[in-house]
C-alpha cells in the first residue's frame, strides 16, 4: 500500500509487515522498493538464508543427470557455469524478469528433447553483437542482450536433455537467485564434488563471517581509515578512488573464488562510498559509468580444478553486477557493464608447480590472501607429500609438514621481489602447534619473513553442509624491511 501527499511516500509492504518513508528527492535511492510492480520480489541478504543450500543442491543435481548420459568432464563445467549465469541474470536484472525460464517453457518441447539445441543457440547468441545477428533469428532469442566476455565464446558439444533433465533445469530456475550470497560458491562446488575427491583436495570453504576477518586488518580497515581522512578533500578523494583502481589481489588457492569475490565486492563498497563524498563536496556525477574504475581485472587467482576455477570467474562477474544495480540505485542512472569487455584472471593449475609471476608478477601485487587446502600428513596422497618435500628440499624433518605449509614458503619466495606486498592466510592451528613449530617457523624467519598480526584459534565455520570440524588462526605475513612488526 502506497500513500504519498506529493512531498513524502510512505510504503508498508503487506507480506513483511514494514513501511518504508521517504521523500520525493529520495525516491531515486528508495526504487527497490518498488519491484513488486515488474514481478521482483525485495529480499532482505542473508548469508545464511536455506536457499544457498537448495541453490546447490539443485544445480549439483542437474550436474548428476548430465553426467549420467555421458555428458561430462570439461563441457559440462562450463556448460553449468553458463547455465548458472543464466540463473543470476534473469534475477538480477541482466535479462529480464523469467526470460531464460520462459524461453526454455516457451520454446522446449516437454519431453527435453530439443532443449539442448535451443540453450547452444541461447548460448551463442549471448556471444553475438545485435549488428550481427541473422535477420530470421526469433524474436525472443533477439531479445537477449549481448554478454561477451569469453564466457560463451567456446563451441561445447550439444547436450542431450531428456524430460527428467528439463525439468531439473527448470526448477532451477523456479528459485530466486538473486539472494543467493557470493559464499555459497564453496558449498555449491563442495555438493557437486564426491566426498573423496573433496577429502583428497583439502576442499573447505570459509564463512563470509571468517573471510571478512582477514580482508578487514590485511587491507580493509586501513583503506577505511584514509577515506575517512580524505573525505572532505576534493583532490584527495580523487586520488583515493584512483588508488582502489591500482589495487591488485592474488589468491593462490582460489577454490570457486569466495576471498576474491567478498574482498571485490568490499571495494565496490569503498568506491560507491569514496563517490558519496564525493558528491557531497560538490562534484558534478553526469555519468556514472565514468566514475566507477574498480573492475574484476584487479583479481587474479590460481585453482588445481577447472570446475571451480570457472565458477570464480562467473561469481566475480556476477558480484560486479550485484554492485552496478547498488551504484544505479544510489545515483538513480542505470549502470550495467555489458557487454562484459574485462575479466578476473583465474588460472587453472597447481599453484605448488606453477611461478606465480606467471600469473601477476610479484612487482604489480599488492594483496596476497586466501585459504590454501587443509592437508595433514597423514591425510596427503603421494602426490602432495612430493611437493612438501620438494618445496621444502633442504629443510630437515620437512616430512611431518601439513600441506599448507607450502603456500607459506612459496608465499616468502614470491613477496621477496616487492617487500611491500602484504600478505594473509587462513590456516589450521596444526601449524602452530607441536613438532611443525620448530619445523617451519625457523625456515620461514630466516628468509626474512614477519609475522605482522596473527588472529588466534577460532572454531571453523562454513556455507556447507558437512562443515570441517577444524580450529584455525589466521596469519598477516610481510617480508622483513616493510614496517613495523606488530606485537601478538
Amino acid at each position: 500500500m502506497l500513500v504519498s501527499d506529493f512531498a513524502r511516500f510512505r510504503l508498508h509492504d503487506l507480506d513483511e509487515g514494514i513501511s518504508h518513508e521517504f521523500t520525493l528527492a529520495e525516491l531515486h535511492q528508495q526504487i527497490r522498493h518498488f519491484g513488486f510492480i515488474a514481478g521482483y520480489q525485495t529480499r532482505t541478504f542473508d548469508p545464511e538464508d536455506p536457499v544457498n543450500i537448495r541453490a546447490a543442491e539443485q544445480l549439483g543435481r542437474l550436474h548428476d543427470l548430465l553426467k549420467a548420459t555421458g555428458f561430462d568432464g570439461h563441457p559440462l563445467e562450463v556448460f553449468l557455469v553458463r547455465v548458472l549465469f543464466c540463473l543470476f541474470a534473469e534475477d538480477t536484472a541482466v535479462f529480464e524478469r523469467r526470460q531464460f525460464q520462459d524461453y526454455l517453457e516457451n520454446r522446449t518441447s516437454q519431453d527435453g528433447a530439443d532443449c539442448g539445441m535451443h540453450l547452444a543457440q541461447l548460448f551463442q547468441v549471448l556471444d553475438t553483437p545485435p549488428a550481427s545477428h541473422h535477420t530470421t533469428l526469433d524474436e525472443e532469442l533477439a531479445a537477449f542482450p549481448y554478454v561477451n566476455g569469453q564466457l560463451f565464446r567456446e563451441f561445447l558439444p550439444i547436450a542431450a536433455f531428456d524430460s527428467r533433465l528439463r525439468e531439473a533445469l527448470l526448477d532451477c530456475c523456479a528459485l530466486d537467485w538473486s539472494r543467493i550470497s557470493p559464499a555459497v560458491f564453496g558449498s555449491l562446488f563442495q555438493s557437486i564434488m564426491d566426498a573423496k575427491a573433496r577429502r583428497a583436495a583439502g576442499a573447505h570453504y570459509t564463512s563470509e563471517t571468517n573471510i571478512l576477518r582477514l580482508i578487514g586488518p590485511l587491507f580493509l580497515d586501513e583503506l577505511k581509515a584514509e577515506l575517512d581522512r580524505v573525505k572532505g578533500n576534493r583532490h584527495r578523494l580523487a586520488e583515493f578512488l584512483s588508488k582502489l583502481a591500482r589495487l591488485t589481489f592474488l589468491d593462490p588457492a582460489c577454490g570457486c573464488g569466495n576471498f576474491l569475490v567478498i574482498a571485490y565486492r568490499e571495494l565496490r563498497k569503498l568506491e560507491l562510498d569514496a563517490l558519496r563524498h564525493a558528491r557531497k563536496s560538490g562534484q558534478m556525477v553526469l555519468d556514472v559509468g565514468q566514475l566507477i574504475q574498480v573492475n574484476v581485472d584487479q583479481f587474479h587467482g590460481i585453482e588445481i580444478e577447472e570446475w571451480p576455477a570457472r565458477i570464480a570467474e562467473v561469481a566475480l562477474w556476477l558480484t560486479d553486477h550485484q554492485m552496478n544495480l547498488a551504484v544505479s540505485e544510489e545515483f538513480g542512472q542505470y549502470f550495467v557493464r555489458l557487454p562484459l569487455t574485462k575479466a578476473p584472471h583465474i588460472v587453472h593449475g597447481n599453484a605448488l608447480q606453477l611461478d606465480w609471476n606467471e600469473v601477476i608478477p610479484a612487482a604489480r601485487l599488492d594483496y596476497l590472501l586466501g585459504n590454501p587446502p587443509f592437508v595433514g600428513k597423514k591425510e596427503q596422497n603421494t602426490q602432495q607429500k612430493i611437493e612438501v618435500l620438494r618445496i621444502f628440499h633442504n629443510v630437515k624433518g620437512a616430512g611431518i609438514l601439513d600441506y599448507v605449509a607450502c603456500w607459506y614458503r612459496k608465499a616468502v619466495d614470491y613477496m621477496a621481489a616487492k617487500p611491500v606486498i602484504r600478505a594473509a592466510f587462513v590456516s589450521t592451528n596444526s601449524i602452530t602447534q607441536g613438532e611443525q613449530v620448530s619445523v617451519l617457523w625457523p625456515d620461514l624467519l630466516q628468509r626474512g619473513l614477519k609475522i605482522h598480526f596473527a588472529h588466534r584459534t577460532f572454531q571453523w565455520t562454513s556455507e556447507a553442509r558437512g562443515k570441517a570440524a577444524v580450529h584455525c588462526v589466521i596469519y598477516r605475513l610481510r617480508p622483513a624491511g616493510c614496517g613495523r612488526q606488530m606485537a601478538l
